[in-house]
């Protein structure tokens, strides 16, 4: 499944557009805690960043997920 990782701040909407191949969403939301510390490391430039995930259902997706996951915070 593709999930995209998007990321809110004090600025607005950083659309991610390219998105990532993960195998579940536990897979995703790990990808999400890693971007989020990775964004905590700049320190009060992203201070308020948070990384909205998002999963857009495909063939290769179960029926009983959801198109959204949790979000990590920075």
């Amino acid at each position: 499944m593709r999930f995209y990782f998007h990321i809110v701040d004090r600025y607005g909407l950083s659309p991610d557009g390219t998105g990532c191949e993960h195998a579940d969403q536990d897979a995703a939301v790990l990808h999400a805690q890693c971007i989020a510390a990775e964004l905590a490391k700049a320190g009060e430039l992203c201070r308020f960043s948070v990384v909205l995930l998002a999963a857009v259902p495909g063939p290769s997706s179960h029926p009983d997920q959801g198109a959204t996951a949790p979000s990590a915070k920075a």
